[in-house]
């Protein structure tokens, strides 16, 4: 599944980047590039806004109009929309800031762009093949792991406002 979500969704794309799903994400872009993009690339456009929605789906795209303000409430009904289950997810392997695919690389190869503390103490490195990005698996990866499987395990309820 892949989607373009629209300038009001910055954080549910970087929620569905972290976990594996293939999400455009434009802060500045008319909606008329918007939806090039999303019919060209066979995208399902995420979004808030009514007017685009329905200017979406009369051009022939696939639209979803999300309704809730918050982050929450949108990552869980795309997970309900689409049936997004645990087993399609791929946690860790875009880049959270751009979309681009992560890769492997040798710790040799970054030494001078991460701390000498997170040298030392890491055995993996990822880079983004776009932006150049780069990813360890560090304390946070657990948090953000833990918290996004509670919130799915919950049904998606927790702090949904």
């Amino acid at each position: 599944m892949r989607f373009l979500a629209d300038r009001m969704l910055g954080k549910l794309a970087k929620k569905l980047r972290i976990l594996g799903f293939d999400t455009l994400y434009f802060n500045e872009i008319s909606e008329e590039d918007l939806l090039k993009i999303v019919l060209e690339e066979n995208r399902v456009l995420l979004t808030r806004d009514r007017e685009f929605h329905a200017k979406a789906v009369k051009a022939g795209s696939r639209s979803f109009l999300l309704k809730s303000n918050y982050w929450q409430g949108q990552l869980r009904a795309v997970f309900q929309r689409f049936k997004l289950q645990p087993e399609f997810f791929k946690p860790f392997s875009r880049c959270s800031k751009c979309n681009a695919e992560l890769e492997k690389v040798d710790p040799d190869d970054i030494k001078t762009k991460v701390p000498d503390y997170v040298f030392f103490t890491q055995v993996e490195f990822l880079r983004c093949t776009g932006c150049g990005q780069i990813y360890w698996k560090g304390t946070h990866v657990p948090r953000i792991i833990n918290a996004l499987s509670d919130f799915i395990n919950e049904g998606g309820h927790h702090d949904d406002r």
